[in-house]
Formats: structure tokens, C-alpha cells, sequence
């Protein structure tokens, strides 16, 4: 599978378009789609997604996004103990000197293991962690 990873920070970016970067980041994510990438995420930041949604658009446009997202428009990857485990020792732990989040982690570690390169994404600990950054 090719897939592209969604962090908050991009995603964000290209859901809402009164963000900040929001025609980079939606010209790239619509770009990698049609190139046969599909979009994948966690749970994890599904749940950092909605309340900036809400907020910034609203409670419905909040449940739009959840219908959407968990129903089946993204691949969502649903973390294990085992997986929460793994992100921690393998990045948090590893690399003391970054600021990552658990959320981050859990992203590299899911990366990491479906051989995932690109994120569409602002965060520069995607960078830090490796990654290619697609905003």
C-alpha cells in the first residue's frame, strides 16, 4: 500500500480553510491522493482533530468530520497496548532529547511498520523522526 500518513498539523491545515497554509496543504494532499496514495492515521489523531475542528468550524462540521473520518474515507489505525509500548520505547524513550508527543509516536511507530515515507504535515518532528514532510 502506498499510503500517506495525516498528522493534526496538516490535516488540519488542508480540512479548514482558514488555516494557515491550508491551499499548500490541500493542493498536496488532493496531488498524493490522485497519485494513488492512500490516507491513513490513528485514532489517536482523529482525536486531537475533532476539538479544533469543532472549535474552528463548528459542532456540526465536528460530527461531519468523524462520520467521515471513521467511516471508512481514511484508513485508521486503531493502537494496541503492544503498538502504545513499542512508540513509546522506540521513539520517546530513544530520542530523550525530542519533544515528542505520545500522539507522535504512536504516528512513527505505525510508520515505521507500514513502511510509510510521507506525512502531510507541519510538524517538524516528523522531520526529526525521518520522515518526509508533504505540506
Amino acid at each position: 500500500m502506498k499510503a500517506l500518513f495525516l498528522d493534526t498539523s496538516g490535516w488540519l491545515a488542508a480540512h479548514i480553510p482558514t488555516e494557515a497554509g491550508h491551499a499548500a496543504a490541500s493542493a498536496r494532499f488532493a496531488t498524493l491522493v490522485a497519485g494513488g496514495h492512500t490516507p491513513l492515521t490513528t485514532s489517536l489523531v482523529v482525536a486531537e482533530m475533532h476539538p479544533f475542528v469543532v472549535r474552528r468550524s463548528g459542532i456540526r462540521s465536528g460530527q461531519r468530520f468523524l462520520e467521515s473520518a471513521l467511516g471508512g474515507a481514511i484508513h485508521v489505525v486503531y493502537p494496541d497496548a503492544e503498538l502504545i509500548r513499542a512508540a513509546f520505547a522506540g521513539w520517546i524513550a530513544r530520542y530523550g532529547d525530542q519533544r515528542f508527543s505520545l500522539c507522535d509516536a504512536v504516528s512513527f511507530e505505525v510508520m515505521r511498520r507500514e513502511r510509510i515515507t510521507k506525512a502531510l504535515a507541519f510538524d517538524r518532528h516528523f522531520a526529526a523522526a525521518g520522515f518526509d514532510i508533504a505540506s
